[in-house]
């Protein structure tokens, strides 16, 4: 009975007589075989990240200044606090425009603002030797433009006694400790980073009336 199976092997599908070995297949190793080569292969170099390399950190963004400043000297403070009582003028100049708005949101912000630069001023006060005095204690009843009329005239008082103190010190030939001078140094920053937050701030309120009077104009 014939089951469609035939009774001899077909010369050509003998693998006796296969006259060329067989190219080993990458594809057909056992998969541990493949999973140990590959546990072996050498890990490729780390990519370099920017922490790593020369650039600015997303920290440093936050913080607004760089990781490095230079060392600080009786020259570059005075400077600083020059620079400080520039945007402290302009500040002074948005406050009294005419007509002048604030929404609640800015009123906070304003508020939150020169309050913190006026404490670092008048820390970097304190480290240069100047008598500062009370702290400014606006009252909640005063006009918000008032209450922040005062912290920007306290700052300014205690930034022009800074600028005395540093021509005072360096004309009798003294110097300050490093110490405070680098603490000056970053307390004048992170003022100057408040007020030019305040002013650009500000600066927005004027434009929008300055917008306002031109459309009913």
């Amino acid at each position: 009975m014939n089951d469609g199976i035939p009774d001899k092997i077909p010369e050509h599908l003998d693998a006796s007589k296969t006259t060329q070995p067989i190219a080993e297949d990458a594809s057909q190793k056992p998969p541990g075989e493949a999973f140990a080569d590959y546990m072996n292969r050498p890990s490729p170099p780390p990519v370099a990240t920017q922490a790593q390399g020369v650039g600015t950190t997303p920290y440093e963004l936050t913080q607004g200044q760089p990781s490095q400043m230079p060392p600080p000297t009786m020259a570059s403070l005075a400077t600083q606090a020059n620079s400080s009582g520039d945007t402290l003028n302009t500040i002074n100049d948005q406050l009294s425009t005419k007509n002048l708005k604030l929404k609640q949101s800015q009123k906070y912000l304003l508020r939150n603002k020169l309050s913190e630069a006026n404490t670092h001023i008048r820390t970097a006060a304190t480290k240069a030797g100047v008598d500062v005095g009370a702290a400014p204690a606006p009252s909640t009843k005063q006009n918000p433009i008032r209450r922040y009329l005062t912290y920007v005239s306290d700052s300014q008082s205690q930034l022009a006694a800074i600028q005395d103190k540093i021509k005072d010190i360096s004309a009798t030939g003294g110097n300050l400790s490093p110490g405070d001078m680098l603490l000056i140094q970053v307390k004048l920053n992170k003022a100057q980073q408040a007020l030019e937050y305040s002013s650009v701030l500000l600066g927005k309120a004027v434009d929008d009336i300055k917008m306002l009077f031109n459309v009913q104009i």
